[in-house]
């Protein structure tokens, strides 16, 4: 089991520190989006409004694929036509993105009067269409490199698409003045600049023979994922959309940037661990110690997102103020901790599918998520004219929290691992504790905040280890893979990258 637990947390911090690198431009740029100089208090809004939409138009028109790609790409019937799969995909995708661009075109205008009640923001929804029709193929491609583990290709080609999309955005919001739809044109540069030193990589993964019957198959696998994808989204999105409605720009902007903070552990903890978690979970199904596995997995998960989560928490007075220019938006850092608890629970829900994914029941995951997204929006017409951004907030973490315990029970019903739910319970607890009495001292000075939020940081680990959360074997694990790491950074040369991470196909 290390040695599975070892080449995991490798490609966790390999195809991580690529995912990363790219979602670091939306950090870097939140005092430039704050500045009241370069986007409005209504821009800045209505940046939050289709930065959201720009998801939703990407669950949609991915179709999925990419989650059917991995899991057909292991599939031993189809070894002999991965090239031709990978074809159909990418090509499907194509001719999605381009109906998706000529749509946004003509579609551009009404759009704006139906989200802004005014034409102003036709060119920048036009922009952010054309942008989310290219993503699903950069995120095929990605997906590609994975599969194959390209890691040294991987990180590469994000950080340069990190560095095009960061420079391209100063340039447009501070020098040339664009505005809100300067963001998207740096994107989409971003966008095709990537495709473009990626294309010989494309094409060498290409044989050009379209199989209706393969992707046929594919899509529906994905179909049911793909609509969950879609759900989820709105799950996570309706809360702006009803602000967008129902109350102020401002407050909408105000949620916006504490949604950004606090999404940074979404961004940077789970979905980094989410990209390496996909292909392994179906490459150690077969494992005699697989379930045990996925049971540390959802416990040594908690621990991390949950610490990091109590980090922005504490310090969510500290860091807003850091992030954000206009000081309009430093009442963001209140609803930190509340949206924090639901991406605590919307991680859980995902390892909790696991069970689903390898029964291929997506099905289920699909009509759930649905009725959950659905629900959403109740709660959120029920409590944001009431409580506001609060409101807003509350929604989020109730929704997640519900979602999670309906899909657990289903997916334990339909293949049982043994999830320790007790440890995962005590883990947020200490953690809730932790952050209420660290939270107190928020009215003091900075250095009394600091000292005492520091000190609820070096808590939480003690306390883990007081209640048994981790057993004795699970220490040595841990030591043993933070030698591992140690080495794999000091020892590793570039060369030898591709064999590390590859030493998960050897279990």
């Amino acid at each position: 089991m290390q040695k599975q637990f070892n080449s995991l947390v490798k490609s966790i911090i390999i195809y991580g520190f690529g995912n990363v690198s790219v979602k670091l431009v939306g950090l870097i740029l939140l005092p430039l989006y704050t500045n009241t100089n370069f986007l409005s208090v209504n821009e800045y809004g209505a940046l939050g409004i289709l930065d959201i939409s720009a998801q939703i138009l990407i669950s949609i028109f991915s179709l999925s694929l990419y989650s059917a790609y991995v899991r057909w790409y292991w599939d031993k019937e189809f070894l002999n036509k991965r090239k031709s799969i990978f074809f159909s995909c990418f090509s499907t995708l194509f001719i999605l993105g381009v109906f998706l661009s000529v749509s946004g075109f003509f579609a551009s205008g009404s759009l704006s009067f139906i989200l802004f009640s005014n034409g102003s923001y036709k060119s920048a929804i036009f922009l952010m269409i054309l942008g989310a029709s290219l993503q699903p193929l950069i995120d095929f491609t990605l997906t590609q490199m994975r599969v194959e583990e390209k890691p040294g290709y991987y990180i590469t080609a994000n950080i340069i698409r990190l560095a095009v999309t960061l420079f391209a955005t100063i340039w447009f919001l501070k020098y040339a003045h664009t505005g809100i739809a300067g963001i998207y044109e740096a994107q989409i540069i971003g966008n095709v600049f990537f495709l473009i030193i990626t294309s010989r990589y494309i094409i060498r993964n290409i044989e050009f023979r379209f199989s209706f019957t393969i992707l046929s198959d594919l899509v529906r696998f994905s179909l049911p994922l793909a609509l969950a994808g879609f759900s989820n989204v709105l799950l996570v999105v309706f809360d702006r959309y009803v602000l967008n409605f129902k109350s102020t720009p401002l407050n909408v902007g105000i949620y916006t940037q504490g949604f950004k903070i606090a999404n940074t552990t979404k961004v940077f903890i789970v979905s980094s661990v989410q990209l390496a978690l996909a292909p392994a979970i179906f490459k150690i199904m077969n494992h005699p110690e697989h379930k045990m596995i996925y049971s540390k997995i959802m416990t040594w998960f908690t621990i991390i997102v949950v610490y990091f989560s109590l980090f922005l928490s504490l310090f969510g007075l500290e860091i807003t103020k850091i992030f954000t220019t206009g000081t309009i938006y430093f009442d963001a850092y209140k609803i930190i901790p509340i949206l924090s608890l639901g991406i605590i629970f919307s991680m859980l829900k995902d390892i909790s599918i696991t069970g689903l994914q390898i029964t291929k029941r997506t099905r289920i995951i699909g009509l759930m998520i649905t009725g959950v997204a659905a629900f959403n929006l109740v709660v959120n017409l029920l409590l944001v004219p009431i409580w506001g951004i609060y409101g807003a907030a509350s929604s989020s973490f109730i929704s997640q929290f519900v979602f999670f315990t309906i899909l657990y029970i289903y997916a334990q019903k339909y293949y049982t691992i043994p999830y320790r739910l007790d440890k995962v319970g005590l883990i947020i607890v200490s953690g809730i504790i932790l952050f209420l009495l660290g939270s107190c001292v928020n009215d003091q000075d900075l250095w009394i905040r600091i000292s005492v939020k520091t000190t609820a940081l070096i808590l939480f680990p003690i306390i883990i280890f007081t209640l048994r959360i981790i057993d004795r074997s699970e220490i040595e694990m841990a030591f043993s893979l933070f030698k591992s790491i140690k080495g794999f950074f000091t020892t590793a040369k570039k060369e030898e990258l591709p064999n590390q991470v590859a030493g998960i196909d050897e279990t």
